[in-house]
């Protein structure tokens, strides 16, 4: 059952939890004075068979003796009372007007009651009087009529009522002070009684909440000494809880956002140190260069001094990829570079890729080969961008393969409105400890795949950036000596696909 949103307010639930506290207290006081005030004492068996058994007939017997001996009522009464002392019970004769005659224990009741209403005690000899269950004064625990368990009227022979007969239980000696005192005392238990609960229920209340408070306490105070990892356990559903999850939620985004930022100032560090590196080497390949150039002048043959220019400009051209790459790395990491989707057939694509590689495919006798089915649908994406990954996975197919080898991409129509791109070779493969770093930036693999060529790191990085601007994914799948394949997806031309479907 959901709880109602009424109690998530945590004024509610501590006004509910005290009034719960204080019914709860009510209840037991309420017990506790029904079974230990208002009840009668406890009773043992003998006495108990004397007063559900016995007593009611005795009674009514004494008052049938005492009606034909009138002038000896208190003999009668004392008599009887040595009988019933045992079970701390009285009898009282009273007159028609109400008025004590007589009693079995002269200095207990009829001292404090002189008298009682001699309709009430008419009525008490109703057969149909429930003593049980009816009380002259409610209001008055210790009054005289609300011990009488019994009462008999006593007669003459002929009929000629002289008075009454009241049995009581376990009589008490009190003043008429005491019974006025009576309402006042209980009224002043009751405050005392309801004062002590409203400082045990305060004091549960406000252990409950300070506990809860204490907790979000230490955890901020841990949060500000920069233990990130402490959470706040409070899974209530009102405002102190609400306030222990919306801390665990800043101190999880805190915590990731520190972890970002000290991921990003690592990568900093390693990204200035890879530039270096990559910077350096090509400068000081065509520093020394240019220095044995100088020094050498135009003594130097002609061919050595050809190939000394070819290395320049080659290193020239590599400082440029690698600020070029660096650029374009940067702007789709800001999200500055600008998509231009359009539909358009990806062998197209795939041909113009093999041109611009032929040269470098031809140094090393490596074959280049596009698979590709007859029915394959357009693609919508940008040509220039997707041309640069085919250009950069045919590119590392030629350069880490073997001489003679083979490249060779593979398109396919794989469902769903997509089209899905491999690119294959079967160079040496990639080890399985490098695969996991092959898109990371500045990467190149082990010692022996980086130089075979001039390689930045930063190609398959590019690669992945733009593929996942398509909303695709790029992966590898190699193993050694057999070869690397490098897969994606891309999205088909809705119109083309219609058109087939209708053709079909």
């Amino acid at each position: 059952m959901k709880t109602p949103r009424l109690f998530d307010n945590l004024h509610v639930r501590v006004s509910a939890l005290f009034l719960v506290l204080l019914v709860v207290v009510g209840t037991l006081y309420y017990l506790w004075m029904t079974r230990m005030v208002f009840a009668p004492p406890a009773q043992d068996a003998v006495e108990e068979h004397w007063y559900a058994e016995l007593a009611d007939a005795e009674v009514d017997s004494l008052a049938r003796e005492a009606g034909t001996s009138p002038d000896r009522l208190a003999a009668f009464a004392v008599d009887y009372g040595r009988l019933i002392a045992d079970f701390e019970a009285e009898v009282v004769f009273f007159d028609t007007g109400g008025r004590v005659l007589a009693s079995s224990d002269p200095d207990s009741l009829d001292a404090a009651v002189a008298e009682v209403d001699p309709q009430l005690l008419a009525d008490m000899t109703d057969t149909d009087w429930a003593f049980d269950e009816i009380y002259p004064d409610p209001t008055n625990i210790d009054a005289y009529v609300n011990r009488i368990f019994h009462t008999a009227a006593v007669e003459t022979p002929a009929g000629e009522r002289l008075g009454y007969l009241a049995a009581t239980w376990q009589p008490l000696i009190f003043s008429e002070a005491d019974v006025a005192l009576d309402p006042f005392k209980l009224w002043l238990q009751a405050v005392l009684v309801g004062l002590a609960a409203s400082f045990v229920m305060g004091w549960i209340v406000m252990a409950w909440l300070t506990r809860r408070i204490h907790r979000l306490s230490v955890a901020v105070g841990d949060l500000a000494d920069g233990r990130l990892d402490h959470r706040v356990d409070d899974r209530s559903r009102d405002d102190l809880g609400r306030l222990g999850r919306d801390f665990n939620r800043m101190a999880v985004r805190l915590e990731a956002l520190i972890e970002d930022l000290r991921g990003k100032e690592q990568f900093q560090r390693q990204l200035i140190a890879n530039i270096s590196h990559d910077l350096r080497t090509p400068l000081a390949s065509m520093r020394g260069y240019i220095e044995t150039m100088t020094m050498r002048g135009r003594g130097m043959p002609e061919a050595e001094y050809a190939r000394y220019v070819r290395v320049v400009s080659d290193n020239l051209e590599h400082l440029d990829r690698l600020v070029e790459h660096l650029l374009q790395l940067s702007r789709l990491d800001s999200g500055q570079t600008r998509f231009q989707p359009e539909e358009f057939p990806l062998p197209e694509l795939v041909d113009g890729v093999f041109a611009r590689a032929e040269a470098a495919a031809t140094a090393k006798r490596c074959l280049l080969a596009c698979d590709t089915p007859e029915d394959l649908p357009l693609v919508v994406a940008d040509p220039l961008q997707i041309a640069q990954v085919l250009q950069n996975l045919v590119d590392n197919g030629i350069k880490f393969g073997a001489e003679g080898g083979r490249v060779w991409v593979i398109l396919r129509d794989a469902g769903g409105g997509k089209v899905s791109v491999a690119v294959r070779d079967d160079g040496p493969g990639i080890a399985p400890e490098v695969l996991p770093h092959i898109f990371e930036r500045f990467y190149t693999g082990d010692a022996s795949r980086s130089t075979k060529g001039q390689s930045s790191g930063l190609g398959l990085a590019i690669s992945q950036k733009i593929v996942e601007a398509h909303d695709g994914r790029i992966t590898v799948e190699s193993e050694i000596g057999r070869g690397t394949t490098f897969r994606f997806q891309l999205a088909a031309a809705t119109d083309t696909l219609q058109a087939r479907e209708a053709e079909q």
